[in-house]
């Protein structure tokens, strides 16, 4: 395979998933709701049903750590790979083909194996990078950024085999995706503000209400989501920008 170093700038990126996402945000959105339920208001409810001895746990898709008892980390644990896989294959099928179906979350149950072991290995990886120094975790995770895209595109392919491949894919693009990631600061804390005034409830109501006033961030994560999705398929050569001067976020083909 080419190796290809992606030229687009972060807003030529943003601008190829608003191109995308027109007139589909809420049907996209709905399918990030559904990611949202399963991966942080399930395992919150499990936290309050079967309350025990609590953990840390941090959440890559919302940026926080919060503790959950065992039976919820154990849950997040075992269910998370499956569902990122799933995740990653709605979010190719929505950008490459504008299918939306928020049942591709569920995809990743059929690799529910080869899901949990990219997580597991990525994040052992990642930990060992981060003792070296926070820089080093930082660069690992860039490193194996396009693992579970690379599954979800070619489910067949082993662990390593995506480990690796992201690591191809990232070599002189990490930089690029760390600016990406960055571009999106602005809109997070937009869409953070409804939770300064998020009433405070205890139990089960206070996950509902949580719920209801994050819906602006559902839309932040769409639109970040699928920047990560054009980002791959750029880096893939999935992809490609017709030779023309200028820029326009329609002139690109697959």
């Amino acid at each position: 395979m080419n190796h290809i170093i992606v030229r687009e700038s972060s807003s030529e990126i943003r601008a190829i998933a608003r191109n995308a996402l027109q007139g589909n945000w809420v049907k996209v959105a709905a399918g990030i709701l559904v990611y949202y339920v399963l991966t942080v208001t399930v395992p919150e409810l499990l936290a309050v049903l079967i309350p025990g001895t609590m953990m840390s746990y941090y959440n890559e898709f919302i940026g926080e750590s919060y503790s959950l008892s065992y039976v919820a980390s154990l849950y997040n644990l075992l269910l998370s790979g499956a569902f990122m896989l799933g995740l990653n294959s709605f979010l190719l099928a929505f950008f490459r083909n504008r299918d939306i179906n928020p049942g591709y979350i569920f995809n990743g149950f059929e690799y529910f194996f080869k899901a949990l072991g990219l997580m597991v290995i990525m994040g052992i990886q990642v930990f060992l990078w981060s003792l070296l120094f926070i820089i080093p975790g930082i660069i690992a995770v860039l490193r194996y950024s396009q693992a579970f895209f690379i599954l979800a595109e070619d489910p067949s392919k082993g662990i390593m085999a995506c480990i690796n491949e992201s690591k191809y894919y990232m070599n002189g693009n990490k930089g690029k995706f760390f600016c990406l990631s960055l571009s999106f600061i602005g809109w997070a804390i937009l869409a953070m503000v409804p939770l300064a005034f998020l009433p405070y409830f205890s139990g089960v109501l206070g996950i509902i209400v949580d719920l209801l006033y994050s819906v602006p961030w559902y839309f932040f994560l769409t639109y970040s989501y699928t920047a990560r999705a054009a980002f791959y398929d750029l880096v893939s050569g999935n992809l490609m920008a017709r030779p023309q001067s200028g820029f326009n976020e329609s002139d690109y083909h697959f």
